[in-house]
């Protein structure tokens, strides 16, 4: 399979899409799973504007070949900045989940223009992820769906414990980000 070019991480690729003269609201698509590039290629044949922020991720195979991949710094959504009319237009690709309202549209602009300056500075960006050490968290997926833990360690899968207070010891598992949600 050929290796595609990475996708332009806004559109209008030479102005920023948000701020406070440009037309529309943002709203944050949520879309299915590996589908992020593939919705802004959608949003960028119907000239809607969007921002998805992406990282250079690099890996290695089982047999030590290095490998470079260019991911979504935010696995599962994209950025529109449009009106209702692209809103709808936005769920007629039958690749989101759903489209999340965003309250705070300076906030939430504010932030993304952050987001941009640092993926711009030509630093390394690593993600970071959603579940902090120490927090409380609760199983949302697979066999231990519903217990309530806490993260103690993040490595390349990342550890999480349930506790028995009264004794002060638990027992630990590796789980991923996708699989938990914060208390």
């Amino acid at each position: 399979m050929p290796i595609l070019p990475a996708e332009p991480d806004l559109f209008p690729e030479d102005r920023w899409p948000g701020g406070a003269d440009a037309p529309g609201r943002w709203w944050c698509l949520h879309t299915k799973p590996r589908q992020e590039k593939a919705t802004a290629r959608d949003l960028r044949i119907w000239k809607i504007s969007y921002y998805l922020p992406q990282v250079v991720h690099e890996d290695r195979t089982p047999k030590g070949r290095k490998i470079r991949s260019i991911l979504p710094l935010f696995p599962g959504y994209v950025f529109l900045r449009g009106g209702e009319t692209e809103r709808l237009t936005a769920l007629r690709g039958n690749r989101l989940v759903s489209v999340l309202d965003v309250s705070d549209q300076v906030g939430f602009d504010l932030d993304l223009r952050q987001i941009h300056r640092v993926l711009g500075s030509g630093l390394a960006v690593i993600p970071e992820p959603s579940v902090a050490i120490g927090s409380k968290f609760r199983v949302v997926n697979g066999p231990l769906a519903g217990l309530v833990g806490s993260v103690v360690r993040r490595g390349k899968l990342d550890r999480f414990v349930a506790v028995v207070r009264f004794l002060g010891s638990g027992a630990t598992v590796d789980l991923l980000d996708w699989q938990v949600e914060p208390i």
